[in-house]
């Protein structure tokens, strides 16, 4: 799909071009979404440039992903896609800066973009104005990504708390290994922790396209008017990545406090079958004696001799569970 955003005072608008047709002059962005070979064939045509394809934009090495040619800037980070559903997977979008120009490259949809398309078309958005450039639009979906980021985190953030006041107030007779709930609650625990790893690579990949840019307007001596808007970026996403850290953390914690609990119920376990082990011990002990095939066992032969048996068998798995008592080991 091709898209062209075309600049209308202080908004942008859609503008319908077919891929054999010109660019029109007052083009700002150009927006593919799983392009075919002719959309890609007509952009390279209308600004003299190499679109990345999906291999390139898969590859993982920084020299890959940032880089210039021919005064023309690569620029590829990961973005969180599908949210909201279960699968939550990050994808990978390509800015190719050009001049006053951007074009986007993306096989996903990422809400993020979306939101910022939704509010970039609006009159007086305060985004866009006469002056805008592609470096322009390409902060402006950062900013807008980051944005959705932190309402993610914010997200998690209360998934987490309810998942700490979950494992913290249980009630005296619940069993971790035995209750639905409580596994039920260590999966989602475990989700959060690994959907944290798709934000982090997104806003570390954020992180390193600000600091390519900023290296770039320095050494380039243009877009000054936007350093105060990337320093603004690039503190958002530290911060951000902060709490990313603080809420792994605080995963990692819940994780290990489960175990633990998991671990004590494990113990109480195996501390019956143990106690149990050693109060059987010795009438096992006794038994064993008076099953003895000695001709000479004098009780044997006594009508108390019976009940005896019986009764030093209670009385002698009693004596230890007493002691054990008193010594505090039950």
């Amino acid at each position: 799909m091709l898209r062209i955003y075309c600049l209308d005072n202080d908004h942008l608008i859609l503008v319908e071009e077919e891929p054999g047709s010109s660019l029109p002059a007052s083009a700002l962005w150009i927006d593919l979404i799983n392009p075919t070979a002719e959309e890609e064939k007509a952009v390279e045509g209308w600004l003299g440039v190499d679109i990345p394809t999906d291999a390139d934009m898969a590859e993982i090495e920084e020299s890959s992903r940032f880089y210039m040619e021919n005064g023309v800037q690569y620029l590829t980070v990961p973005v969180l896609y599908a949210v909201d559903k279960d699968h939550r997977k990050t994808a990978p979008v390509s800015f190719v800066v050009a001049g006053k120009l951007l074009v986007t490259v993306r096989y996903a949809e990422p809400k993020a973009i979306s939101l910022y398309i939704e509010r970039a078309m609006k009159p007086g958005n305060g985004l866009i104005d006469a002056k805008c450039s592609g470096l322009s639009v390409l902060l402006g979906i950062v900013e807008a990504t980051t944005d959705r980021l932190a309402d993610i985190l914010e997200g998690v953030a209360e998934k987490t708390e309810a998942a700490s006041q979950a494992i913290f107030h249980l009630r005296a007779h619940d069993r971790p290994m035995t209750n639905d709930d409580f596994r039920r609650l260590l999966r989602q625990i475990g989700g959060q922790g690994a959907f944290l790893s798709k934000v982090r690579e997104s806003l570390t990949g954020i992180s390193r396209l600000l600091v390519y840019v900023t290296a770039n307007m320095r050494a380039s001596g243009a877009g000054k008017e936007n350093s105060a808007w990337v320093k603004s970026l690039e503190r958002d996403a530290q911060s951000l990545e902060n709490y990313v850290d603080f809420l792994s953390n605080k995963i990692n914690f819940l994780l290990d406090t489960v175990v633990g609990l998991i671990s004590v119920e494990q113990n109480a376990i195996i501390k019956i079958f143990s106690v149990a082990a050693v109060g059987f011990m010795p009438p096992t002990l006794i038994a064993s004696i008076y099953g003895m095939n000695f001709h000479f066992m004098p009780e044997l032969n006594e009508s108390w001799g019976y009940p005896m048996a019986l009764v030093l068998m209670v009385v002698s798995a009693i004596l230890p569970l007493v002691y054990f008592r008193r010594k505090g080991w039950l």
